[in-house]
């Protein structure tokens, strides 16, 4: 058995979809296709893109050897077997999207490609998969609908990626009967190196280890990895994590830490005990950042797309903030007509500021 790419209902080899001639609908295939190209002419080593989440974007080497030991992992670890019906729906420019490509060439399965988007109409609803990896937005918004709810439920295991996890997605995936889990990674260690189940009995707040990597916290907190996929190198991260053996639990980014008055405050941990005081329609309107302050050196400001959530969260200061931690609430919100987002589904907070209306 081979493996078999199929687009716009039809069903190509390997070979066949890197001659295929793809049209003005199709564009956003190419990197796919090129992709394919590069691997079957045993291009030893390829030029990746990382996302800019955490900083400018750049451009890193990463061999074949690697990226061959990250999908025999993630194939080993979630027992998938030959012949796995897999869905691509996420942006094959990034590592995320290349992965689920060699994971399909590596195990011989038989990969669908839809375009990489939000918009719930361009997913394939009526099929079943036994495997996918998505970002956080996309499963959001098929659970808004019956039909995006039933398409997840045909779907046996599930990777979600590329950004936090809300507490509120969380609590929501817990209706579904697939198996879903939280990936941790990046660009340098080839896709992801940690799972976290997120439902079922195994649901956890840890990660565990996939693969041969092992990992250190250096002296800031942050977690360092070593293995084949970083190239038998240690890998530094910007991501707080405590460590349990080969279990690791994510506490925040570093660099969206904020100093304030001495107070060092995790930004997505502080914007996820305000969106769990919220009335549940308000949730996931909200995003923090941070402005110089005379005083404090720094504060937490808060931005959101509603004048309700602004509103109520100005209404009841004193029941939201009675149980957070000192300066955890901002005082300062900015009403914005849009969330900015990096290509992997990131918020891209400094560019939503930079953005907002007052």
């Amino acid at each position: 058995m081979e493996c078999t790419i199929s687009i716009d209902n039809h069903s190509y080899s390997l070979t066949q979809f890197s001659q295929l001639g793809l049209g003005k609908k199709a564009h956003w295939a190419l990197s796919a296709q090129k992709f394919i190209k590069q691997w079957l002419s045993n291009q030893p080593s390829f030029s990746i893109s990382t996302s800019g989440s955490t900083g400018q974007p750049k451009t890193i080497e990463i061999t074949r050897e690697q990226m061959i030991s990250s999908a025999l992992a993630t194939i080993k670890t979630l027992e998938l077997s030959e012949g796995t019906k897999a869905l691509v729906c996420i942006n094959t420019d990034f590592i995320g999207g290349q992965m689920m490509l060699v994971r399909g060439m590596v195990g011989n399965w038989h990969l669908s490609l839809v375009e990489p988007s939000m918009d719930v109409s361009l997913f394939p609803l009526n099929q079943t998969y036994d495997f996918t990896a998505l970002v956080p937005l996309q499963i959001n918004s098929l659970l808004k609908s019956d039909q995006g709810t039933a398409f997840l439920n045909g779907i046996q295991k599930i990777i979600i990626g590329g950004a936090a996890i809300s507490g509120s997605l969380v609590e929501k995936i817990q209706t579904l009967n697939s198996q879903c889990y939280h990936t941790y990674g990046m660009t340098e260690t080839v896709s992801h190196i940690g799972l976290k189940p997120l439902n079922g009995p195994s649901k956890s707040d840890w990660f565990d280890l996939v693969g041969d990597s092992i990992i250190k916290k250096n002296a800031t907190g942050c977690l360092e990895v070593f293995g084949t996929v970083t190239n038998n190198q240690w890998v530094s991260t910007n991501d707080l994590v405590e460590i349990q053996g080969k279990k690791f639990r994510w506490l925040g980014r570093a660099d969206l830490v904020v100093n304030s008055g001495g107070i060092k405050i995790l930004v997505e941990s502080a914007e996820e005990m305000i969106n769990q005081r919220l009335p549940e329609a308000l949730k996931g309107t909200i995003a923090l950042w941070k402005q110089v302050n005379g005083e404090l050196g720094e504060e937490l400001i808060g931005m959101s797309t509603s004048q309700s959530t602004i509103a109520h969260i100005q209404a009841h200061r004193e029941d939201i903030s009675k149980d957070l931690p000192k300066y955890h609430l901002p005082k300062t919100w900015i009403s914005i007509p849009a969330f900015q987002f990096t290509q992997t589904g990131k918020i891209d907070r400094a560019k939503t500021l930079s953005r907002s209306i007052t």
